[in-house]
């Protein structure tokens, strides 16, 4: 599949994305989606560390510091501000100072929010789709909690993300970031800046680098000079002197006669001898799209891919496998060039920001744009299609840092499919507004790029409807859909069948909304033409003839028109037939059946369904599945309600038995079930 939108083959390549929200998740509309709980199970027990705390150097300097309950480790780059916050973690915790160690990549809002929210899940046994409030539950979890805590935000971007973030005072947080701002003084927190080595210390660094062989160190107090005691560059200019076996003395002259300044010439030295190395030049195109990617962490996975082979390939003539990309990044790391580290899920490669600008900075137009479209191919073909994998929010942060990087050069003749992916992606994970202003921006961008009646810019305000949709305006999202729908016949010719297309993808959505917005009649009268022509051009097995059947069956049971449980009974076996008896979505219609049942006034037919219904959803979706107890909760309910309050009881018994088993005695949804049985 094409990662470039090319107007040719547009509807092949971006299906997945133009369509993504309805295609990657699956889902079907209306009742089939059970009501949203947060997912269940038991908390993790103290000491816990939650995220990866980077290795320290081999060569590692202690530097006297004075740690606060709130210490901000402020300086420029390449200082050893990560290592200093790493080393004095890792001491807290082998010293068993600390219950709870923490650590945070801190490059974006998005990015602690999201930490926060999956720390808090692991801590309180609640996953909460809303991250923001999975955040707010984190902080909550530290301000009541008498264990002792370590939070560490490393590389914090702008003090703003940190907005009602900052964790509480009863424990201890520790920031790193470049900036210097007032928002980061006061309220207990103390500015440590962290400047380069003394000389002593950079000379310390380098004899501890090279040590055992004297002769290398010599000349190695020009060396630390000349690169102005910069930790970083001293740890290019020893893994440089390690490999190649010459001097400090003879590393300095090789220094000065590149056409660069020290330090950028640091990494220049060692880039051409990391190109030295078979297959010659390699490592350098792999460094190239590592350089406009985000320098806290780059999946593995990105770089061994066939987009990268591919672009190796073009580039070299070199064919490589995925093990002779491995090879060569461990060239890289030898050199100092990258840190390779397979502890680190998803973030196994990373490049420091220095070292990233010092590359950048030697590029031309053509081949910044040849990088930045190599590196939006290789993110774009390593995104799952699971919106929750614990990749994807490491992908989400690399391709952010790729628009910043180089977005311009996405654009052209062919527009790259990536920002789409990135837009579908924010709201799959369930931050629709934050996708809906994504695409927003998006169609900003494109109109100015490409004209508001381009295939692309028509691609980007459905999906801006779509999201908009899902944030909850109903209204704004329709009236947003019928313009689309009206604009798309002015696309070019060559792609006007292609937006036509996506019009029709379209229709079942504009339903809904117009559901959702009061007008149920006008949506059940669009319902029964898609369901026409759906059946006219698919056959009564689609996916979306399914999900249309199961939409007409909800909104006629809210008209009075039709009869929408005879419809439903009639759904579930071809459901079944189609997906198999124990498919989500065909135990999602047999509990909507129920429902219908228990609306209709038949609580003991109801009361059968959910029966028969319970031990298939334990089964499937376990225990702490949010749709296997709205499954248990309404039969509890139903049972109470039909007068049968030994039934009732007993169920919610058995309720609270699988909450106390999965989640211990005193988790809040235990009590709370306890407390509705007993009384």
């Amino acid at each position: 599949m094409s990662d470039d939108l090319d107007k040719g083959s547009v509807h092949n390549s971006v299906t997945g994305d133009v369509y993504g929200p309805l295609v990657q998740v699956g889902y079907v509309t209306g009742d089939i989606n059970l009501h949203t709980h947060t997912t269940l199970r038991r908390p993790a027990e103290l000491p816990l560390r939650i995220g990866v705390v980077p290795q320290r150097a081999a060569a590692f300097q202690q530097r006297a510091l004075s740690w606060n309950a709130v210490t901000v480790l402020s300086g420029m780059g390449g200082v050893g501000k990560t290592q200093l916050a790493a080393d004095h973690a890792a001491t807290e915790w082998s010293a068993g100072r600390i219950s709870l160690l923490m650590w945070v990549t801190a490059g974006s809002r998005e990015a602690v929010v999201s930490a926060y929210a999956e720390a808090a899940a692991e801590l309180t046994g609640r996953d909460e789709p809303d991250l923001e409030r999975g955040a707010r539950r984190l902080l909550e979890w530290l301000a009541s909690t008498g264990e002792s805590w370590l939070v560490v935000l490393d590389d914090l971007q702008d003090p703003d993300d940190l907005v009602d973030l900052w964790p509480p005072d009863n424990g201890r947080t520790l920031v790193t970031t470049r900036r210097r701002d007032a928002a980061l003084r006061g309220d207990r927190r103390a500015v440590v800046e962290v400047e380069t080595f003394s000389e002593a210390e950079g000379l310390g660094y380098l004899c501890e680098v090279l040590a055992g062989q004297p002769a290398l160190l010599d000349g190695a107090a020009e060396v630390v000079r000349e690169l102005g005691c910069l930790p970083l560059a001293l740890a290019q200019a020893g893994a440089y002197v390690l490999d190649l076996q010459v001097s400090c003395t003879e590393y300095l002259g090789r220094l000065t006669r590149q056409p660069l300044k020290s330090v950028a010439a640091t990494w220049s030295l060692s880039i051409q001898q990391a190109n030295s190395l078979r297959p010659r030049k390699v490592a350098g195109h792999l460094l190239d799209v590592l350089s406009v990617l985000d320098p806290n962490g780059v999946p593995l996975g990105v770089l061994l891919g066939p987009s990268t082979q591919d672009h190796v390939l073009g580039r070299t003539g070199d064919v490589l496998d995925e093990s002779g990309l491995r090879d060569v990044l461990a060239h890289l790391h030898r050199l100092g060039l990258i840190t390779l580290d397979p502890a680190s899920p998803s973030r196994e490669i990373r490049v420091h920001a220095l070292v990233q600008r010092a590359n950048r900075d030697t590029w031309n137009t053509r081949q910044a744009k040849r990088v930045t479209r190599a590196a939006a191919d290789a993110l774009k073909e390593a995104w799952p299609h699971n919106p929750h994998d614990e990749s994807v929010k490491v992908l989400r942060a690399n391709a952010a840092t790729l628009f910043a990087n180089g977005g311009e050069h996405l654009w052209g003749r062919k527009c790259h499919a990536l920002p789409i992916t990135l837009g579908n992606s924010i709201g799959l994970g369930g931050r629709a507004d934050e996708a809906r202003d994504h695409f927003d921006r998006l169609c900003t961008t494109a109109a100015q790029a490409l004209g508001p009646h381009d295939l692309y810019t028509i691609i980007a305000r459905s999906s801006r409807a779509y999201w908009r949709g899902r944030a909850g305006d109903a209204a704004g999202a329709l009236a947003e859909y019928e313009q689309v729908a009206a604009d798309a016949a002015r696309v070019r010719r060559a792609d006007r069948q292609v937006a036509l297309e996506l019009v029709r993808n379209d229709l079942q959505e504009r339903a809904n909304l117009r559901a959702h917005t009061g007008d149920v009649a006008g949506a059940v009268a669009e319902f029964e033409q898609l369901l026409d022509d759906r059946l006219r051009t698919h056959g009564p097995d689609d996916l979306d003839v399914l999900t249309i059947r199961n939409d007409l069956a909800r909104l006629r049971r809210k008209t009075g028109s039709g009869d929408p449980l005879a419809e439903i009974e009639r759904l579930i076996p071809d459901l079944g037939r189609v997906y198999g008896p124990e498919h989500p979505q065909t135990l999602s219609a047999r509990h909507n059946l129920a429902v219908a049942r228990a609306d209709s006034g038949d609580l003991a037919g109801a009361i059968a369904d959910q029966e028969r219904l319970v031990p298939d959803v334990l089964r499937v979706f376990g225990p702490g599945h949010p749709k296997t107890i709205d499954v248990r909760v309404s039969l509890v309910n139903w049972l109470a309600a039909a007068g049968d309050e030994e039934g009732a009881k007993a169920a919610g018994m058995e309720l609270v038995a699988d909450h106390y088993r999965r989640l211990g005695p005193d988790h809040p949804d235990t009590l709370e079930w306890r407390r509705r049985t007993e009384g």
